[in-house]
């Protein structure tokens, strides 16, 4: 009874890191192991380790300062108001304290996954699994909910179409891009019960290679795109992340060739010449133009196979080919 109750409680645990030391030695193992609670510390977070398997350690870790904690989602928010993501600066009064902010599942996973792998010189941890001195850092996951699954299982099992308020539900728990996902699969499985029974009747009254059927089959693709494109701004108002794309985050891997001071924040900026960028990413246009002419050609051929089949070929075996 105790072990069943415990599955399906989680101990306020928010992410669980796997440290792997088969491979390596001893002492550079434990240093490692030792470095890694340090800076996960360092940035409020407490952490409870248990043994795993196969020579490995799994580090449980929860928000240790609600202060710190509070901190960081006020700086995300106002991030997000100079990007203008959010229509309104967030209040001061919510800095110290996480119960003034309305915080979703999803964000407070998002900013505890932010505290632990962004650089030190962000306020972040700075872990970055399988990379330089966290090799021995195997993943960073968070643990499941299995009463808010079960749940969940059930009572879309008795569903046909997701309503607005279950997409809410989605994103509020998972995150934008989850709840996008969905959204999208079902406006395109939506979509495609027109083109499905459209298709059926002009095979069944128009015959092959009809013209009415593929202008009707291309007004309606433009049909999904536009009514996607209409839904996924609705969407993104709703949830407040109109935007958001401005708001970049550095990569571990980029390199600048130069620094400058911001003449307004007094902060320094790396800098990577967008000349350098563009050449490199130009290098990609005869691979794109190459296999854009074996793709046409391909399916040029198929259908001249097709229409020589159908049209031209009166020779044996013609039923059968």
């Amino acid at each position: 009874m105790a072990h069943n109750s415990a599955l399906h409680s989680n101990f306020d645990v928010d992410y669980v890191i796997s440290y792997r030391f088969a491979d390596t030695v001893s002492a550079e193992a434990r240093d490692g192991f030792t470095a890694l609670v340090q800076s996960l510390a360092r940035v409020g977070l407490a952490t409870e380790v248990r043994t795993g398997d196969n020579c490995s350690l799994l580090v449980f870790i929860k928000v240790g300062s609600d202060k710190r904690f509070a901190h960081e989602v006020y700086r995300s928010r106002v991030k997000e108001w100079l990007h203008g993501v959010r229509a309104a600066e967030p209040a001061k009064e919510t800095q110290g304290t996480v119960s003034g902010q309305n915080l979703t599942e999803a964000e407070r996973f998002r900013i505890i996954h932010h505290l632990i792998t962004s650089p030190t010189d962000e306020g972040g941890a700075g872990v970055t699994p399988k990379e330089g001195r966290w090799k021995n850092v195997e993943s960073i996951f968070p643990l499941h909910d299995h009463t808010f699954n079960k749940g969940w299982i059930k009572k879309w099992s008795t569903m046909t179409f997701l309503k607005v308020e279950d997409l809410d539900e989605i994103r509020n728990r998972f995150g934008e891009k989850i709840a996008y996902y969905f959204a999208f699969t079902q406006n395109y499985f939506a979509f495609l019960i027109f083109p499905a029974a459209f298709g059926f009747a002009s095979w069944v009254i128009l015959g092959s290679f009809s013209p009415i059927y593929a202008l009707v089959n291309g007004l309606w693709c433009v049909s999904l795109v536009e009514y996607w494109k209409r839904q996924e701004l609705d969407l993104s108002v709703r949830w407040g992340v109109k935007g958001v794309a401005g708001i970049q985050k550095k990569r571990r891997d980029f390199k600048h060739e130069k620094e400058i001071r911001d003449p307004v924040t007094g902060e320094t900026l790396q800098i990577f010449p967008a000349t350098k960028r563009l050449s490199r990413q130009l290098l990609q246009a005869p691979f794109a133009l190459l296999a854009a002419l074996a793709l046409g050609t391909l399916i040029a051929t198929c259908f001249g196979i097709e229409i020589f089949l159908s049209e031209v070929y009166n020779g044996p075996g013609k039923t059968l080919l």
